[in-house]
Parts: C-alpha cells; structure tokens; sequence
C-alpha cells in the first residue's frame, strides 16, 4: 500500500432525530460527519476520522455509507472486457413487439 494514494472506505453520516407536527419520530437530513480510512498492511478494520465531534451531534443516528469514489476507481481498473456492453444481439424483451402485435391484430 506504501507509495499509493489511499481513500476513504466508507463515510459516516448523522441524521438527528425530530418530531413532526404529529408528533411522529423521523430522522433529518444526513450530514457527513466522518471518513473510515484503511488501516496499513490489509490490517482488518479502519480508522476513523471525525469531522465534526460527536459530543456536538447531539440524539440521532449514524449511517456508514461506502465510498463511491473507490468503487468507481475498482472499477476503472477492470479490464476493458469486463465492462464491454452487452452483444448486440442480447436485447431485453419490453413486450412493447408483443403489445404492438397485439394492437395491429385488433386493428384488423
């Protein structure tokens, strides 16, 4: 891992709790209050980083949401094959020719 630029593996967001105007409980709008960073060696777990203290946070809940970016970096590194798009001959019935058939039928 030594000399190679290391991304976060998943972000941390936090969703405090509010009530409605009935008096229901729901959960606001996450913020991202933190990145889990890989450890050195493959070393199982991550370490945390926080950007906001969570003493501040106050009641609410926690969410760990993969890293978009580094999925999209995996995936950049595929081999071209991998990602290449279907044949064009592997095409996904919709039943609109059905549907049409149909309709010309009753045309008829």
């Amino acid at each position: 891992m030594s000399g190679q630029k290391t991304y976060p593996t998943h972000r941390i967001h936090f969703g405090e709790k509010t009530t409605d105007q009935y008096g229901k409980e729901k959960i606001g709008k996450p913020v991202e209050v933190a990145t889990v960073w890989p450890r050195k060696d493959g070393k199982q777990g991550g370490i945390i980083q926080w950007n906001i203290s969570p003493e501040k946070l106050g009641d609410g809940v926690y969410f760990q949401l993969e890293n978009e970016r580094q999925k999209t970096q995996e995936a950049e590194r595929e081999p071209s094959s991998a990602r290449q798009a279907p044949d064009r001959f592997d095409r996904v019935d919709t039943g609109r020719e059905q549907n049409r058939e149909h309709q010309q039928g009753q045309a008829r």
